[in-house]
């Protein structure tokens, strides 16, 4: 007797929509580790420019007689000078900066233009650090006012009497200056607003989503702290 055919067992609808949705959920795992880790690897490179940023500030200072920060480079049109060229605007007759906050001033300080995300890095400097002949530079003796803060209430200051502070408004980019000169939507969260409205105070705090209590945060702060500018400077032989 010749032996009953056998027929193959092929998949149900039920069997193949499950299988979909495995292989569609590993899908949605893999990219949202995957955009996880992009992320990241844009903070860290972010950080970096910062780290180079101060760094080029320190020899900068170093590289004047007498020593002084560079001036920010308007992120806006001025009466004087020339907006998101890159380039520090000064005013030449009194030595002072047109504005004590604006652009990182990439092209005066031979740094990368911009972050991670394609925005201009903000840069504030207190005028008793920016200040040039004909003006008085600074010595030993100079005070600066600027602050960072753990919130915009400022109940823990991270650190005070800051020359300088560089920061990179992150990746919702509230706040911040494209490459093409466009000032982008303010951010509404305190702390992030700390960041942008140039009354000297600023926030250095971890990232938080939207629905945070205190509101989005993901910007990222550095700033040059008093002592390190002076010992680099009396290493320079640039102070008495």
């Amino acid at each position: 007797m010749r032996p009953a055919p056998t027929h193959g067992h092929g998949f149900t609808l039920i069997e193949v929509a499950i299988s979909l949705l495995v292989v569609g959920l590993l899908c949605a795992s893999g990219l949202s580790l995957l955009g996880t880790q992009l992320e990241q690897q844009k903070i860290r490179a972010t950080q970096t420019m910062l780290d180079d940023a101060r760094e080029a500030l320190l020899g900068y200072a170093a590289s004047q007689t007498p020593a002084h920060l560079p001036c920010p480079d308007l992120s806006v049109a001025g009466a004087t000078g020339t907006a998101n060229d890159g380039l520090e605007d000064v005013t030449a007759a009194t030595g002072h900066c047109v504005t004590q906050e604006g652009n990182l001033p990439w092209a005066t300080l031979g740094v990368a233009s911009l972050d991670a995300w394609g925005n201009r890095f903000r840069y504030s400097v207190n005028s008793n650090f920016s200040s040039r002949s004909p003006g008085a530079s600074f010595g030993l003796g100079s005070v600066a006012t600027l602050r960072v803060c753990a919130t915009a209430l400022c109940v823990t200051e991270l650190a005070s009497g800051v020359p300088a502070v560089i920061l990179s408004h992150g990746k919702n980019g509230f706040g911040a200056t494209t490459s093409g000169g466009v000032v982008r939507s303010a951010p509404s969260s305190a702390d992030e607003i700390d960041n942008s409205d140039g009354n000297g105070n600023f926030v250095s705090a971890s990232p938080a989503a939207a629905g945070a209590g205190a509101g989005e945060f993901d910007d990222i702060v550095s700033w040059l702290p008093t002592g390190l500018l002076f010992n680099r400077m009396l290493q320079a032989g640039k102070l008495p």
